[in-house]
């Protein structure tokens, strides 16, 4: 009998060790899960933080571009004010000659911008700046454009997302036939707290995409434009489709005013 006892009690006694192991590596692959859970975590926020980061470094010379075009638009408005300003004096002289030689002097030096889209003038600076790429590449370019004078929405970011609409507008309709390129913008409100955007133009029908997020065409990876328009509609709570067909791309943004 003593026998069969201490076989009973051994094999309890391994029985225990067994369970108690078990739950040591049950536990322990329960920390490893947890650890490995927060490190993804930790990851995909490392990762989201990145791509704002890249974002916003790669927008801030499309930025400091966009302060640029803005100063001479207003520097521009600055001239031809002043241009009146000495007609009007050279008028009142009578001196038609001075006036002549005035204005022959002065056309070649003002700048060949489309002055007003809009009342907003930031707006109206980036329309008049990208109108006149698009004149210099022999690009029709058609903008109705309805914005007042003060918006809630951030104007840099506003500004950012036709900039980038604009010059991926501008890039594509080059790259096609002369008799085919257009440039189509309306840009209006919607009951009052809705911005609508469409933007149209013509391309070559080389159009890459992976897993819905468009390539660049001027090197190798994601094209920084359209996500950079993504990117700012998120954040406004807005949203944003690009559809492509028949050689005619289409941006149709709508943004919270």
């Amino acid at each position: 009998m003593i026998p069969k006892y201490r076989s009973t009690l051994y094999t309890g006694r391994v029985l225990q060790c067994y369970i108690v192991l078990s739950l040591v590596l049950l536990i322990l692959l329960l920390l490893f899960y947890v650890m490995f859970l927060m490190m993804a975590v930790s990851l995909n926020r490392n990762a989201r933080l990145q791509q704002e980061n890249h974002f916003l470094s790669l927008q801030q010379e499309r930025y400091e571009n966009l302060c640029m075009a803005i100063e001479e638009a207003r520097q521009a408005r600055h001239d031809i004010r002043h241009h009146f300003v000495q007609l009007s004096s050279l008028a009142e002289q009578g001196d038609m000659e001075k006036i002549k030689k005035y204005l022959s002097a002065t056309t070649e030096k003002i700048s060949d911008y489309n002055l007003h889209f809009c009342e907003n003038q930031a707006v109206d600076s980036v329309f008049g700046y990208y109108s006149t790429l698009a004149k210099r590449e022999n690009i029709p370019f058609h903008a109705l454009v309805s914005l007042p004078t003060d918006l809630s929405i951030d104007e840099i970011n506003l500004c950012l997302v036709f900039s980038n609409l604009l010059e991926n507008a501008i890039q594509a309709s080059v790259k096609t036939d002369q008799a085919r390129r257009k440039i189509n913008v309306e840009v209006y409100p919607h009951h009052n707290h809705l911005l609508l955007i469409h933007v149209e133009n013509t391309f070559d029908g080389k159009i890459q995409q992976e897993n819905n997020v468009f390539q660049s065409s001027k090197r190798s990876g994601n094209g920084i434009g359209i996500e950079s328009v993504r990117h700012i509609t998120a954040k406004n709570g807005g949203a944003c489709d690009f559809t492509y067909e028949d050689g005619i791309f289409s941006a149709k943004i709508m943004l919270r005013i």
